[in-house]
């Protein structure tokens, strides 16, 4: 039986809870996020109404056609009902437009509703990577901002030492070159935070000016699982629009070829035989398509798959550095509690722990990321690797 890998159940593994997060104040969330861009996406909109048209279209075409004859038509002269067999041409040509242009028209319509799908995957894959530097940028800036104390903290006791003799001025101006790095820093983290707040909102349809209290990271809840790669490959040759599409290209130029076969012309008229030539040429050349397709395909999956097993052997590595770290601390802790070492030696250490803490999460999300990824390119689509 095939391992099932469940990120949940790693960080349940390893004793890791979610964190609770208040609702309080203007939150944003991944999922809250997708669903208002969704919402609001001016190309979604556009490709639905296009689809509708294309629907209007076919459905014009299907009512048009149905009742028509091919054979020729029946009219009715001084009582009597007289036949009028159309010629072979003709025949052709109507039969054509009874069976072939409807289901020719249904696969355009199925077309547009499959890229308004894949094109909705896509822009909601997509997004979770715009949803991941924001919320990297917000840690980072309240990350920022306790170096910034930290530094303040150190500064200013090193001006006390300077004071009392016990450093040298080269000491507290290297001290004070540091405060005005980790000063600078905040200012960047601060600006960057704010250009991806938006980039979010212009993705999002929401007011430029809109702010965020909490970016959430709520990933644990998601119990995403990565199943066997075999899943996979066999799902997305099965399912990937790609192959799909190329199918039902086949489909339509074998219905062509059917009536043109079943034609008085076939074999007996030039420019005929040379649209089935051409058709016969069209599906070999389909054919070669789709063997391309199926191995491109398979690729994208292994490649795909390979990446998550690197996320995931990270993930474990980050959380054994997290609990080696975690024991390092409570062993400073009773140092400190003694008086061996000061609180700013305590307080850089829990900074550094709170810096892997963030790896973890973001590491995590991406994992998340990528198992979505993977299974919508086991789908209909977007290839893994297409943004």
């Amino acid at each position: 039986m095939k391992k099932i890998i469940s990120i949940a159940l790693i960080v349940s593994m390893f004793g890791i809870l979610a964190q609770a997060n208040g609702e309080t104040g203007n939150i944003i969330t991944y999922d809250k996020a997708k669903e208002v861009m969704l919402s609001n996406n001016r190309t979604l909109k556009s490709l639905a109404i296009e689809e509708r048209k294309m629907f209007l279209n076919y459905n014009s075409i299907v009512q048009g056609t149905k009742n028509l004859k091919t054979d020729g038509v029946t009219f009715k002269f001084g009582g009597r009902e007289f036949f009028f067999e159309y010629d072979d041409n003709t025949k052709l040509s109507l039969t054509l437009a009874k069976e072939y242009t409807p289901a020719e028209l249904k696969y355009y319509w199925n077309k547009m509703i499959i890229n308004k799908t894949i094109t909705e995957k896509s822009l909601y894959l997509n997004m979770r990577d715009l949803y991941l530097g924001l919320m990297k940028s917000d840690k980072d800036y309240k990350l920022a901002q306790k170096k910034y104390q930290l530094a303040e903290s150190k500064h200013r006791i090193n001006k006390l030492k300077f004071e009392q003799g016990l450093i040298t001025r080269q000491d507290l101006d290297e001290s004070e070159y540091e405060l005005l790095k980790a000063e600078k820093s905040v200012e960047e983290a601060k600006r960057n935070r704010e250009n991806t707040v938006r980039s979010m909102n212009s993705i999002l349809g929401a007011d430029i000016s809109t702010e965020y209290e909490e970016v959430i990271f709520d990933e644990l809840k998601r119990n995403i699982t990565l199943k066997p790669l075999e899943y996979y490959i066999e799902k997305a040759l099965a399912e990937r629009y790609e192959i799909k599409s190329i199918e039902e290209e086949l489909r339509l130029k074998e219905l062509k070829k059917g009536i043109i076969e079943k034609s008085k012309l076939f074999k007996k008229n030039y420019n005929i035989m040379e649209q089935y030539e051409d058709l016969e040429l069209e599906i070999e050349t389909l054919k070669v398509k789709m063997e391309k397709a199926r191995f491109d395909i398979e690729n994208d999956i292994k490649k795909a798959y390979i990446e998550i097993k690197n996320d995931l052997n990270t993930i474990e590595s980050t959380i054994e550095t997290i609990k080696m770290q975690k024991r390092n601390l409570d062993k400073m802790k009773q140092q400190y509690e003694r008086g061996f070492i000061s609180k700013i030696v305590l307080d850089e250490m829990e900074i550094g722990i709170e810096e892997l803490e963030n790896m973890k999460e973001y590491v995590i999300y991406s994992y998340n990321t990528k198992i979505m990824k993977l299974e919508e390119a086991a789908g209909l689509g977007p290839a893994y690797g297409k943004e």
